[in-house]
């Protein structure tokens, strides 16, 4: 080979070797190009995926501040309730973020939904708000059930004045305000008024009925008056389920403990408070269809008059008891009981009230109810009555209860003859007289052949008759006549929670139960 021919074989290999050098280096380039891409990719999205987990985070963060917040809505919204505060909760700044309530009172049941918001993350809770039953909103309340057109009538002059073994005359007198389905009328020196003081709730003494509502002669009523009312719907005294929705079922204790007659065990919580079918009373017992369960403490002093409410009567705190007979508060021994507890006590028969009793402070409070009982289509068929003030021990001068009859309230009328018979006295309830259907509190009396009997006045026709035989008086009888005066305070401790008893029927009203149903929306 030529020296020419291999200098340029070998300029050619060290060209090609360049060559080749050259070419790797450009992939080596390229290579690492690619690979700082993807890493700048995977960076970035390394880089999403925390800033998204950041947000998500912070989101699940403001969320559940916002779940507090929609709670402490809630919170708000259950206090003003608490104190008869109806409506909306407005926007309410609060932390990071802001909470209100929108309140629906006009569904079926009422709710509201509280909204909590954190930097526009929303939670929000349903709450469905149970209140009582409307007759709890006056002293007196009479739903007017059966249809059949009545009057409450109203009455009296003046004040009472002391005869034999008690007293007569005095005006009626209403603290409360006052519904009926029906007319109202009041005569003489009758009144309505506010409620007692300190009246928390601004109850004026108005007086609503389905009829008319006359005054006559100085009568007179300090609220509004209200003609041709709608009725109003009863409550679903059946959907309450009192044999289960109690704390003690009376009935099924005794019957647990194999007693048909007298009081339970000794040491039993019970056994200081109820006595059944006892047999010094049989002739009370005989008249009812069913069981009867007597209020009795197992001591009871005897002594005073019939103003005296002197027995101790322990009936505990936050209970309901359920009563499958009738209830009575009736005791041969003493006038009445000084009670101290917060309960409601329910009978599926009739309540029978003879005796006095008043609180020992003003944390107690008891609520009676005479349920009745109801057929398949929810009907009452029997019982649902309270007897006020039975004649035959006449022995009732001042009561303390939120009273409520699925039926009738009857005042004086013996349970044992199903007559009605002259009071000693007249009386002072604090509490209430509610009654689905009437409320019979007619207190006047007239002497006919040397006997008392029932009258009562007719304003339509300005005439006194017999209330039982419908006969017009004479005016010698007319002058035999004794009205009995009745004094009533509405007790609005029913109003707020921390003194309401608990078991009272709830229906459409504005007196605030509790909160149920509580779930959070999507």
């Amino acid at each position: 080979m030529k020296i020419s021919e291999f200098k340029s074989n070998a300029t050619l290999r060290s060209s090609n070797a360049i060559s080749l050098r050259s070419t790797r280096k450009g992939i080596a380039l390229v290579t690492v190009a690619i690979v700082s891409l993807i890493l700048i990719i995977l960076g970035f999205s390394m880089l999403n995926m925390v800033n998204d987990e950041i947000t998500l985070a912070r989101n699940a963060v403001n969320k559940t501040k916002a779940f507090y917040l929609a709670e402490a809505g809630v919170e708000i919204f259950t206090t003003r309730l608490n104190k008869g505060k109806f409506g909306n909760v407005e926007e309410i700044a609060l932390g990071e973020g802001s909470y209100h309530v929108d309140f629906y009172p006009d569904e079926d049941p009422a709710y509201a939904i509280a909204t909590g918001t954190v930097a526009g993350q929303q939670k929000r809770i349903k709450v469905t708000a149970s209140f009582l039953a409307a007759p709890y909103e006056c002293g007196i309340y009479a739903g007017g059930l059966s249809g059949e057109q009545w009057t409450l009538l109203l009455r009296g002059k003046g004040n009472p004045v002391s005869k034999s073994g008690g007293e007569v005359g005095g005006k009626d007198i209403v603290s409360g305000n006052v519904f009926v389905d029906g007319d109202v009328a009041l005569h003489e020196e009758s009144s309505v008024n506010s409620a007692p003081p300190p009246n928390t709730f601004g109850l004026n003494g108005d007086v609503e009925a389905t009829g008319s509502v006359e005054l006559y002669d100085s009568a007179s009523v300090s609220g509004d008056i209200n003609e041709g009312v709608a009725p109003q719907d009863p409550p679903d005294l059946v959907g309450m389920n009192y044999a289960v929705n109690n704390t003690h079922n009376v009935s099924q204790i005794f019957t647990d403990n194999g007693i048909s007659k007298g009081t339970l065990p000794a040491g039993h919580p019970l056994r200081d408070i109820f006595v059944k079918n006892p047999t010094d009373r049989s002739s009370e017992c005989d008249t009812t269809t069913g069981d009867d369960y007597f209020i009795e403490p197992i001591s009871v002093p005897g002594g005073g008059n019939y103003k005296d409410s002197t027995t101790p009567l322990h009936l505990g705190n936050d209970r309901v008891y359920y009563v499958d007979g009738d209830v009575w508060i009736h005791n041969k021994v003493t006038y009445g009981f000084k009670m101290d507890g917060k309960v409601t006590i329910v009978a599926t028969g009739d309540i029978h009230i003879s005796d006095n009793l008043e609180y020992t402070d003003s944390n107690s409070m008891l609520g009676l109810v005479a349920l009745g009982k109801y057929n398949g289509s929810d009907n009452l068929v029997s019982g649902g009555n309270v007897y006020f003030g039975d004649p035959r021990y006449g022995t009732m001068y001042t009561f303390s209860a939120m009273m409520f009859a699925a039926n009738d309230f009857i005042y004086n009328t013996d349970t044992v003859t199903g007559k009605a018979g002259e009071p000693t006295s007249g009386f002072t309830v604090n509490g209430c007289f509610a009654a689905l259907n009437k409320v019979s509190v007619e207190r006047d009396w007239y002497t006919k052949d040397g006997k008392a009997r029932p009258a009562r006045f007719n304003s339509e026709t300005g005439q006194w008759i017999d209330s039982e035989t419908g006969q017009v008086l004479t005016e010698s009888e007319i002058s035999t006549l004794q009205h009995y005066q009745m004094k009533l305070n509405y007790d609005d401790r029913v109003r707020t929670k921390d003194t309401q008893p608990p078991g009272l029927p709830r229906g459409k009203g504005v007196i605030f139960d509790k909160l149920t149903n509580w779930r959070e929306l999507p």
